[in-house]
């Protein structure tokens, strides 16, 4: 048997809010009446089947035939035939599981399944937070992937375009000569760069280097060549 208690507020509660198993399709009811004069009627709906009873003094019903379903019910306390008050009892949803009926207030199973609901959504946001920090560590690593790439790919573009102005055999004359001739996709800061080395090339073939070893050079130079290191003037006097 089942206990419902009347709320001053209007509502009726069960006593006991775990789930129950129904047998033989009957559902005993104990009615916590408060101790008011007038008549109590129980009024119930599940399925499309309404239920109307009279409660007897100890509040005591069955009822019977139940099937599965939400079983909506109210008490309403009557005074010489007007309606004092209506008591809205908590639905009570009941549930076939394998051939057996069970029931448990409906508050409960809606926050058994918001628990399960919560339970979803924080176990997704764990996740996802976890994917956001594994990306974030793939992505600064590719980051870092990138740049030191660029660095090794920029130091070799100067060593080849070095060895280019540099080597009797190859002749270059340009920074705009040398990405052409070998199909070179540079960043402006890589051509930048690699402008750079070639003024550092003139000062060392210039200023540094040895009168020898500028005469040695200066032989596999073209006049072209050296008007372009010179850009038309020259930096410093050449020694005699």
């Amino acid at each position: 048997m089942k206990t419902i208690k009347l709320k001053c507020t209007g509502v009726g509660r069960y006593d006991d809010v775990s789930p129950f198993i129904i047998t033989d399709n009957k559902l005993s009811l104990h009615i916590e009446l408060p101790t008011l004069n007038g008549e109590f009627y129980f009024l119930a709906e599940i399925n499309g089947n309404v239920i109307k009873k009279l409660l007897p003094d100890d509040g005591r019903l069955e009822l019977g035939g139940l099937t599965a379903g939400e079983l909506l019910a109210e008490v309403r306390h009557y005074m010489k035939g007007e309606l004092i008050k209506t008591y809205k009892v908590e639905p009570l949803i009941i549930k076939e599981v394998e051939g057996k009926l069970s029931a448990e207030p409906e508050i409960i199973a809606v926050c058994r399944e918001m628990d399960g609901i919560k339970e979803i959504f924080d176990t997704d946001r764990v996740r996802a937070a976890e994917r956001e920090e594994s990306l974030k560590t793939a992505i600064k690593e590719l980051e870092e992937q990138v740049k030191l790439l660029q660095t090794n790919v920029t130091a070799l573009l100067r060593f080849a375009f070095d060895d280019y102005m540099n080597n009797v055999y190859l002749g270059g004359e340009s920074v705009e000569e040398f990405i052409e001739q070998y199909g070179f996709e540079l960043t402006g800061e890589q051509k930048e760069k690699l402008k750079g080395a070639a003024w550092k090339l003139t000062y060392y073939l210039l200023v540094i280097s040895s009168p020898k070893k500028r005469e040695t050079v200066g032989k596999g130079l073209s006049g072209g060549w050296m008007s372009m290191l010179l850009c038309g003037r020259p930096l410093l006097p050449l020694p005699s």
